[in-house]
This record gives structure tokens, sequence and C-alpha cells, in this order.
């Protein structure tokens, strides 16, 4: 009965939270257990060293503020793979980074930005670091100080 009970709730959860589609082709499902109860006590702690509020947070990643404070509310609460994604982004952070409170590297940093990214956005980032490129291999940029 409590398998049954469990996995109705995280069928509702799932398909009763604000679509996303942010992060095309990545994982869709819940957390595991362990890993939510890493993920939501990662998520406090990123939320308090870094002073961000709820509505910075889904604005910028578009996961819902029902989400969040569900999050920050419940001890056992969940949330999908891919609001896990969103949200250690938003803090420039793989999901492992987040979960561990790692250092991001500059790379996966930029990676876990980029990520949060319109596909035209993309290329526009894109375009804009080959210029850069180019400009660096001709030699005609001005020496920095």
């Amino acid at each position: 009965m409590m398998l049954s009970h469990a996995a109705e709730s995280a069928n509702w959860h799932i398909s009763s939270q604000v679509p996303n589609d942010t992060l095309r082709g990545m994982p869709n499902g819940i957390l595991s257990g362990p890993m939510a109860d890493d993920f939501r006590s990662a998520l406090l702690w990123h939320m308090d060293t870094y002073e961000t509020s709820i509505s910075d947070l889904t604005s910028a990643t578009g996961v819902s503020r029902d989400v969040i404070n569900k999050l920050k509310a419940r001890e056992n609460s969940s949330t999908t793979v891919e609001n896990g994604m969103l949200i250690a982004a938003y803090f420039g952070k793989t999901l492992n980074e987040f979960i561990t409170r790692q250092e991001a590297s500059t790379t996966s940093r930029l990676n876990a930005l980029f990520s949060l990214l319109q596909p035209e956005e993309r290329r526009l980032v894109e375009a804009q670091i080959r210029g850069l490129i180019a400009e660096h291999q001709s030699g005609s940029r001005p020496p920095q100080n």
C-alpha cells in the first residue's frame, strides 16, 4: 500500500509541476531518496551562503516557486533531475558539485551557466567566443595592462 502511494505521489508531483523544457533531452525523473535529501540540504546551504532569494532562483531557472518552497519547507521532499540540474546550473555547478558543495572549475561553471541559455542565446555566446579567439590569433588585440 505504501509503495503504491509513494509512486502515485511521485507521479502527481512530476505531472503537476510547471513544465520546463530548458534542458531538452536531459534525464527526467525524480532524484533518488538519499540524493534528494542531499540535494535539499545543499539547496538550503547554497541559498544561505550566496543569499539567494526564491524569486531570483525561480526567475533565472524557470523552476516554479512551489517546487522551491516545497524543497525548503519539507524535510523529505524531492524534485526532478531536470529541476536539480537547473538549480545547480544557477550556482554555476554540475549537480554533483552542487550536492557535494564543491567549488566549480571555470569550465564546469561556464558549462552549467551555458545550459541555462536558450538556443539562440547559445549561438550568440558561441559567436562571441569565436570572435575573441580569432582576435587573439590575429594579434590585433591591444596588450592588456
